[in-house]
């Protein structure tokens, strides 16, 4: 079997087109076309790239008499899943981890590539003591908590948790990296939708926070302990409209802002009754402001890469290149 042959074999089980496998290795369809006949050679990064997303190794695909297929296939899936009081939404590069465990609520944030994910952020709210607990991990190495997490950061997120879970949703990874449109291409409600589906991460200026955004739902990690003690960490029903967002109802939510006794320490959850997505106000000339005041985030300001929404006087922009946005999703 020759390489061109090997190539050919790996782009069919990808399933892809010349034209998408010139996308993903940063080529053209006609370079692909060459390659599978032999033709023209791929540069040496790709071969390795080639091997690291099908799974295989570098000599399977450049050695002759090798199986190309000497290593378990599988294009990495990433999904929702939920089984009783559990919400689990995994990425190739973060997992969100949402329970109800007798009176307590919990989230988890994981990190790591695809199999590799561990616990970065954890935060737990019990009913009875109604009391937050909350712990995370920042890239110095440096744990804050105010509990004894030792034991507990750095866990492996395990992944045979989900064999047992139903699958609600699966997408997979943007690799063509096609350019986002600008408010003046598409308008104000597709670059909403466009430029947040994907997921947000960072971890700095002693907060963590993680935002995965998919098909109208906000899955949602934020704690800054040392800025007043904030977490927050929930799923959040949002639609994009011409004029801004609309935010609908909450299925699950640990706040804790300040100290236990202050009105924002509200949590609920709700992970039984099943997601709807929500709708845009509707009224005279398509929009109603006076009955959806407060669940609209409105547009105030906007040039052709950046819009800033506001709502009961908090602003939030949204930004076409996002330096936090670490994957998007296919569509």
């Amino acid at each position: 079997m020759t390489l061109g042959n090997r190539i050919l074999e790996l782009r069919a089980h990808l399933g892809l087109s010349q034209e998408e496998c010139g996308e993903l290795f940063g080529s053209t369809r006609q370079t692909v076309s060459r390659w599978e006949l032999d033709l023209a050679l791929p540069e040496i990064q790709k071969i390795v790239q080639m091997a690291r997303i099908c799974g295989v190794t570098t000599d399977s695909i450049l050695s002759d008499g090798i199986s190309t297929f000497d290593a378990a296939f599988e294009r990495f899936v990433c999904g929702v899943y939920r089984k009783k009081n559990v919400l689990v939404v995994e990425t190739e590069r973060i997992a969100l981890v949402y329970l109800e465990r007798g009176d307590t609520l919990c989230a988890e944030l994981y990190e790591g590539m695809r199999e590799n994910k561990t616990l970065r952020a954890a935060a737990a709210y019990a009913f009875k003591d109604k009391k937050t607990n909350y712990a995370y991990w920042d890239n110095n190495g440096k744990i804050t908590a105010n509990y004894d997490a030792g034991d507990i950061i750095g866990q492996k997120f395990d992944r045979k948790q989900l064999d047992n879970m139903k699958r609600v949703e699966t997408f997979l990874a943007e690799r063509n990296k096609k350019p986002l449109p600008t408010v003046p291409e598409a308008g104000f409600k597709t670059c909403l939708t466009k430029w947040r589906t994907g997921t947000k991460f960072y971890c700095r200026d002693d907060q963590i926070f993680a935002l995965i955004y998919l098909n109208g739902m906000e899955y949602c990690f934020h704690m800054a302990p040392q800025q007043h003690e904030n977490t927050y960490c929930g799923v959040t029903a949002v639609d994009a409209f011409e004029l801004g967002n609309c935010i609908g109802k909450q299925y699950f939510r640990i706040r804790h802002l300040g100290n236990d006794s202050e009105k924002f320490t509200v949590s609920f959850s709700m992970l039984n009754e099943p997601f709807r997505k929500v709708s845009p106000p509707s009224g005279e000339n398509g929009i109603d402001f006076a009955s959806c005041d407060n669940n609209l985030e409105k547009v105030k300001r906007y040039g052709d890469d950046w819009i800033t929404v506001t709502n009961c006087g908090d602003e939030l922009t949204y930004c076409r290149d996002d330096k936090d946005m670490i994957e998007r999703f296919e569509a």
